[in-house]
């Protein structure tokens, strides 16, 4: 392959964000990768970054959404509650046919919410 830029000269790599080939003269080092000198080399520093910080991304997803679960699972025990204390104190049951299936739905979210961040922060990330 040659160069993209000097075409009498043999390329000694590829230029992480256009993936053009380029020489020695025309490469410029961006760890962990090269770009063409003068042109891409903001643009492979900013995918390096990006790339960097992507690592941790379905740790720190998971741990959010087992958060949110423990939200929504208190949540659903407040409305169960709410609804069932007055047929247990011995009240009207008038409310409680409102809220207490609310609060069921809400135990079922933060089942689904914590069961979905296991998942996520499970996940391996790829190179590895």
């Amino acid at each position: 392959m040659k160069c993209f830029y000097h075409q009498d000269k043999d390329a000694v790599a590829i230029c992480k964000s256009c993936h053009r080939g380029v020489c020695a003269d025309c490469s410029a080092d961006v760890p962990p990768g090269i770009a063409c000198r003068g042109k891409c080399e903001a643009d492979v520093a900013a995918l390096n970054l990006m790339l960097e910080r992507s690592k941790t991304v379905c740790q720190k997803t998971g741990v959010a959404y087992r958060r949110n679960a423990l939200a929504v699972l208190i949540m659903g025990v407040v409305f169960i509650g709410i609804g069932l204390l007055p047929v247990l104190v011995g009240g009207g049951c008038g409310l409680s046919l409102i809220v207490v299936p609310f609060g069921c739905v809400f135990l079922l979210m933060a089942f689904f919410n914590y069961r979905s961040g296991k998942q996520i922060s499970n996940v391996e990330p790829q190179g590895k």
